[in-house]
C-alpha cells in the first residue's frame, strides 16, 4: 500500500494549474477529439451484421472474435471464470488487448445481446482502436506544446489527419492501445528528465506492458540507453546509481510484462506462448506463404499512402533533428528519435511493411512538426547565418510551412475517401452478392449436410444445411482430400496471386503442390470436382459424385 501511495505521489507530483489559455485550448481538444470519436461510429457501425461479413472485410478482426466471447462465457464457479478469462489460448496478442477487449463487451452479455454483431464490433473499435488513439494523440500534443498555444489544436489536427491514424480507427486490433503505452513510456521518460528516479520505472512499467501487447516495447532500448548515457555524460547522477537504475529498468520491465500477460505463470500456456511467438516471428521476417519483399523500395508506396509524401516526412524528420540539437525539449526530440531507430530498422529491413508496425514511430515523428511553427521557432530564438540571408530564411520557413499545409490538405482528401468507401463498403457489394449467386448454383444439391471451403474473403454466412470451414493457410490436394469438401467456393485473386511467376514460396516444395492445386482452380480442372460457376469474383467446384447426380441429369 506505501508502494502505491508513492506511486501516486510520484504520478501526479508538479501537476501545474492551468492557465485559463491552457483551460481554453484542452477544452478545444477535447471538443475535437470528442467530434472525431463522434464520426468515427458511423463506418465502425455498419457492415458487421454477422461474422461472416467481418472476416470477409477485415479476417484480423475475426480471428481473435470467438476467443473473447470464450473469456467471458458464463461458467459455474469464479475459479472457472478466472481460468477462461485469463487463458484465452489466442497468443498472438498480450492479455491487455484481450481483457480490455472483453471488458467492454462483457455488459452486452449481462443485457443478453452478445448476438449483436453490429454492437459488438462498433464498442471494440471505437473503445480499444479509436479511444487509445485519441488518448495518445492528445498526449503527444501536450508533451509537444503543453497546450499554450495555437500549435496544440494545429498538431492535434495534423496528428488526427494522417492516413494511418485514420485506418487504424477503422478496425479492432491492438496497435491503438499498443500506441498508448508507448506514448506513455516516452511521456514519462521526459518527465523524469534525466532524474532516473520514479517516473523512470513507471516508464519501464509502461514499456513492459507494450511489449506484452505487441512486443515493440523491447526496441526502447535505444531510448534508455540513450538517458542512461546523457545521466553519465551530464553527470546527473552517480555511476553507482545509474547502474543500479537501469537494472532496476530492465526488472521492472520484466515484472510488468508478466504482470500485463499473466498466463505466462502456467507452464503450457508460456509453451503455446512461445510457438507463437516463434511462428510469428518467422512469418513477419518471411511472409505469409509466399516471400513477402522487404526494404525501403519494397515498402515506399504503404508509407507514402499512409504518412505522406518524401518531403513531409523529411521535414518531420529534420524538425526532431533540429528540436534535439537547438529545441527548448531537446532530451524529448532525442528520445523520439532513438525511439524511431531501432523499429524503423525492423520494420523497413527485417520484416514486410504493414503501416501499424511504423506507426508507434511514424506519429511522434510527425508530432514534432510543431516546433517549426512560426511562434516555435521565434522562441527558440533561432537566427540566420551572416552568410544566409534573411530573405533566403524566410523563404525556407515559408515553403516548409506550405508542404506542411498541402500535405495536409493531400491527408485530409485521402481521409474522406477512405471514411466514404468504409462507410459505404457493403453497398452493392459484389462478394456480398456472390453469396446469392452460390446459394442459386448450389440449389440443385439436397438440404442434408454439405460440407463447404470458402476462402475467407468471400462472404459466406451460417446456412442451414452448410458444414464452413475456412483456412488462412495456402491450399493443396492433401487438405482437400483429407477434409472431403463436398463444395469448393474459391476466390479469383487469391489465385492469381499464388499461380504469379514472381511469387516465391518460403517452403519451395510446399508451394510447388499448392501451385498445382491453384493452377488447376484456374484453369477449372480440380481433381474429382466440376467447375459450376465462374466469374470475375469466384469460382464455384462441386464433388464429381454430386455433379454426377444432381447436375448432369
Amino acid at each position: 500500500m506505501e508502494v502505491y501511495q508513492r506511486f501516486r505521489q510520484r504520478l501526479f507530483k508538479n501537476n501545474i494549474s492551468m492557465t485559463s489559455t491552457q483551460k481554453w485550448i484542452f477544452a478545444l481538444l477535447l471538443f475535437m477529439a470528442l467530434a472525431y470519436f463522434g464520426v468515427f461510429a458511423l463506418p465502425n457501425a455498419v457492415a458487421s451484421q454477422n461474422l461472416s461479413i467481418v472476416q470477409m472485410f477485415q479476417p484480423d478482426e475475426a480471428a481473435p472474435l470467438p476467443y473473447i466471447f470464450q473469456m467471458i462465457a458464463p461458467v459455474s464457479t469464479l475459479n472457472l471464470a478466472l481460468r477462461h478469462f485469463v487463458f484465452y489460448d489466442y497468443y498472438y496478442y498480450g492479455f491487455p488487448y484481450f481483457a480490455l477487449s472483453a471488458l467492454v463487451i462483457l455488459p452486452l452479455q449481462w443485457l443478453g445481446r452478445l448476438g449483436d454483431m453490429p454492437q459488438i464490433m462498433l464498442l471494440l473499435r471505437q473503445i480499444v482502436s479509436v479511444l487509445p488513439m485519441l488518448v495518445a494523440l492528445l498526449l503527444l500534443v501536450y508533451m509537444q506544446d503543453g497546450f499554450r498555444s495555437y500549435r496544440s489544436p494545429v498538431i492535434f489536427a495534423l496528428l488526427l489527419s494522417v492516413p494511418a491514424v485514420v485506418q487504424n480507427n477503422l478496425w479492432w486490433h491492438p496497435d491503438g492501445i499498443t500506441f498508448l503505452f508507448v506514448v506513455l513510456t516516452l511521456f514519462f521518460l521526459k518527465k523524469d528528465n534525466l532524474h532516473f528516479g520514479w517516473d523512470f520505472l513507471i516508464a519501464a512499467i509502461f514499456s513492459g506492458v507494450a511489449t506484452a501487447i505487441k512486443l515493440v516495447g523491447v526496441y526502447f532500448f535505444l531510448a534508455v540507453g540513450l538517458t542512461l548515457l546523457l545521466g553519465v555524460l551530464l553527470k546527473k547522477v552517480s555511476w553507482k546509481r545509474l547502474v543500479g537504475m537501469a537494472i532496476a529498468f530492465l526488472l521492472v520491465m520484466g515484472i510488468a510484462f508478466v504482470a500485463a500477460n499473466p498466463f505466462l505463470l502456467s507452464h503450457w500456456a508460456r509453451t503455446a506462448y512461445g510457438y507463437i511467438f516463434n511462428k510469428q516471428t518467422w512469418l513477419l521476417e518471411e511472409g505469409y506463404g509466399v516471400i513477402y519483399e522487404k526494404g525501403l523500395a519494397a515498402a515506399w508506396p504503404l508509407i507514402h499512402e499512409s504518412f505522406g509524401e518524401l518531403a513531409f516526412i523529411f521535414i518531420a524528420i529534420g524538425a526532431a533533428i533540429w528540436g534535439a540539437w537547438r529545441g527548448s525539449q531537446r532530451l524529448m526530440h532525442a528520445l523520439i528519435l532513438a525511439w524511431l531507430i531501432p523499429l524503423s530498422v525492423v520494420v523497413f529491413f527485417l520484416t514486410h511493411f504493414k503501416f501499424q508496425y511504423w506507426m508507434p514511430v511514424a506519429l511522434p515523428l510527425i508530432s514534432s512538426v510543431a516546433i517549426l511553427l512560426p511562434e516555435k521557432l521565434e522562441k527558440l530564438r533561432v537566427t540566420p547565418s551572416p552568410r544566409f540571408s534573411v530573405i533566403a530564411y524566410v523563404s525556407l520557413r515559408i515553403i516548409i510551412l506550405v508542404i506542411v499545409f498541402a500535405q495536409f490538405v493531400l491527408f485530409v482528401r485521402s481521409d474522406v475517401q477512405r471514411f466514404n468507401s468504409d462507410l459505404h463498403r457493403a453497398d452493392n457489394n459484389q462478394r456480398i452478392q456472390f453469396y446469392s449467386v452460390v446459394e442459386q448454383k448450389l440449389a440443385p444439391l439436397p438440404e442434408g449436410p454439405l460440407s463447404v471451403y470458402y476462402d475467407y474473403r468471400l462472404y459466406v454466412p451460417e446456412t442451414s444445411g452448410w458444414k464452413l470451414e475456412t483456412n488462412y493457410d495456402l491450399l493443396e490436394y492433401g487438405y482437400i482430400k483429407e477434409n472431403k469438401f463436398d463444395v469448393l467456393l474459391l476466390l479469383q485473386q487469391r489465385i492469381l496471386d499464388y499461380i504469379n511467376p514472381d511469387a516465391i514460396g518460403i517452403d519451395p516444395d510446399l508451394f510447388a503442390l499448392n501451385q498445382q492445386f491453384y493452377n488447376d482452380a484456374e484453369n477449372g480442372t480440380i481433381n474429382g470436382y466440376h467447375l459450376i460457376y465462374r466469374d470475375t469474383l469466384g469460382l464455384v467446384f462441386v464433388r464429381d459424385d454430386l455433379y454426377q447426380q444432381y447436375y448432369s441429369k
